[in-house]
């Protein structure tokens, strides 16, 4: 197994294991979900995406930040901005984006993950994985797995559970193929960001 993708593989078992212990062994994850400004965790878990996202593919000499592509045409802001705001009219579990400082939060999120999840697991997986498809299944099915290590998430009965981490696999791989399609980050963070601000909160 090719050593980035060991690194891949062991960044993500790392981030569920902190991500488990701290939001639902030790009960931090309830703050984190209410997207409490004061939240821990919430900080916490963003933080290690980023830095794994950046500090990893150079551990094996590969490009990081300016390899995951920082441009983004006018047809794919459209395409970002429509069906970011889509999801987020039909999010019951967002950002608040009536207040500034949810709204910066919102964007960090989003950065974070789509980090993480897209640019750094696509961009690897992409390396060993031929083709459109697998690497960005492969990262869905990951996070959507993730999503096991959210309060809001596991408190769901039984195979309820199942539901959400089927859910979020699907939104994985609209924002994975988005990613894989358009070759810019900028994209699954623009629509990312778009899709968890609570549009209905103005109404």
């Amino acid at each position: 197994m090719k050593r980035d993708l060991v690194l891949a593989l062991t960044a993500f078992v790392t981030l569920f294991v902190i991500a488990f212990a701290a939001g639902i062994l030790g009960g931090l994850g309830e703050a984190e979900s209410k997207h409490a400004a004061d939240s821990v965790l919430l900080y916490v878990r963003r933080g290690l995406m980023v830095l794994f996202a950046v500090i990893l593919p150079m551990a094996t000499g590969k490009k990081g930040l300016t390899g995951y592509g920082w441009k983004i045409s006018f047809r794919w802001i459209v395409i970002s901005v429509v069906l970011g705001i889509f999801m987020g009219y039909g999010n019951p579990g967002g950002f608040d984006p009536r207040h500034g400082s949810a709204i910066v939060l919102a964007c960090f999120h989003a950065f974070a993950t789509e980090l993480f999840f897209r640019a750094y697991l696509i961009t690897t997986l992409s390396r060993t994985f031929r083709g459109f498809w697998l690497p960005v299944v492969i990262s869905a099915l990951a996070y959507g797995v993730f999503y096991l290590t959210v309060w809001t998430t596991w408190l769901q009965p039984g195979a309820s559970k199942l539901v959400f981490v089927g859910l979020f696999t699907c939104l994985g791989l609209v924002f994975g193929a988005c990613y894989k399609k358009s070759g810019s980050f900028l994209v699954p963070w623009l629509m990312h960001f778009l899709g968890v601000l609570q549009y209905r909160m103005f109404f």
